[in-house]
């Protein structure tokens, strides 16, 4: 078939052709030979043209451009993640220094890399990998896969696209359609110890070659420009014993990989890891700092600039998120907004634009004064 063409079209144009070369033939009979040769020629460049926009549409490596990607340094953007993500520096920093090595020899057969983030719920995994989605693109969003709604062997079609005519196949896949409409992506595997093993298994190619065939559309998404991190909550007791112990780096991300596939994954997939971190809970200064830019954070949403906040609110935020501890800091910033939302409203009014904040500790509320 010609690419592009419908077989029944095809069929109705050379009836039309046939039986106007017939009708021609007893007029003209000497144009014969030219109108035939003219013909072919059309049709064989018609389909040299379908051709290359079909390899165009089938190749998503054309639009990325790798030499643009090999002089990106991700090293500047270090102290703003740090900035905005406090207590895990080291894993920042390798994270990043591993990423810059892999932007210096990108190449369309492989991924800019994949890192695994282990640690408990709330300390900051899926917020450093949009950080770094920020950082790296920041003008494509990332693919955010929650993997604990991938947990039956059905859901590979939702991932890869399911086949021409099945349910949804028009929509793709949530892995690959996302990447064929735009090759510079951050791509976040969320939770991804709760997705099925046929799922994880997808994920072998990908970031072994670097590409994948999405089934719906019979088009290949290429990864060459896609960095991968996926989260998880199971080893930490494992890991923190490694991480304790074990000096020599290239030890310890093998005994972190013995331990992970102790926990069910499989040693191939893990091989394909370049990095495994262990992003641990935070210490109460981290926390503290935590609380500082959600307290700003929130109040600047409304038009208004903290410019000091009384250490008594931010010991009060960090008391009753004790209670939340194994949530890691996810309530604190719901513990802040409770604290100083009343006191809002009252700024407002006033029409403050920068404000101190105190603790009256016979109520617990927190006072409004104008910076």
């Amino acid at each position: 078939m010609v690419y592009g063409l419908h077989p029944l079209f095809l069929l109705l144009a050379a009836i039309g052709i046939a039986t106007g070369l017939y009708a021609l033939n007893d007029r003209a009979p000497f144009l014969m030979p030219f109108l035939f040769g003219g013909s072919l020629a059309a049709m064989a460049l018609r389909a040299a043209q379908l051709r290359r926009e079909r390899r165009r549409q089938l190749d998503s490596t054309a639009v990325i451009d790798f030499s643009e990607l090999r002089r990106k340094d991700l090293r500047q953007a270090l102290p703003w993640l740090t900035q905005n993500l406090r207590g895990h520096d080291p894993v920042v920093e390798r994270l990043v220094a591993r990423l810059q090595q892999n932007l210096e020899l990108c190449s369309p057969d492989r991924t800019l890399g994949a890192f695994l983030l282990v640690g408990p719920t709330g300390t900051g995994k899926t917020f450093l990998a949009e950080l770094l989605a920020k950082a790296l693109f920041p003008q494509s969003e990332p693919v955010i896969l929650r993997m604990n709604q991938y947990k039956s062997a059905h859901d590979v079609l939702t991932l890869l696209g399911a086949p021409p005519g099945q349910p949804g196949y028009e929509v793709g896949g949530a892995l690959t359609r996302p990447v064929l409409e735009n090759p510079r992506r951050v791509v976040i595997l969320d939770e991804f110890e709760k997705c099925h093993p046929d799922v994880k298994h997808c994920f072998y190619d990908v970031l072994d070659r670097g590409q994948c065939r999405e089934k719906s559309s019979g088009k290949t998404a290429h990864f060459g420009a896609c960095a991968f991190v996926a989260t998880c909550n199971a080893g930490v007791e494992a890991l923190r014993g490694i991480c304790a112990a074990a000096q020599d780096p290239l030890q310890r991300a093998a005994r972190a990989r013995d331990a992970l596939a102790r926990e069910g994954f499989d040693k191939a997939l893990l091989a394909r890891f370049d990095e495994v971190a262990l992003m641990d809970q935070l210490k109460g200064v981290d926390i503290a700092e935590i609380a500082c830019l959600q307290l700003a954070k929130h109040w600047r949403q409304f038009g208004i600039e903290v410019s000091y906040a009384s250490p008594e609110i931010i010991v009060e935020a960090i008391h009753r998120n004790r209670e939340f501890q194994e949530y890691g800091v996810r309530q604190l910033a719901r513990l802040v907004q409770e604290l100083t939302t009343p006191s809002i409203d009252a700024a407002r009014r006033s029409g403050a634009q920068r404000v101190r904040l105190e603790l009256d500790r016979a109520t617990g509320r927190v006072t409004v004064t104008e910076a």
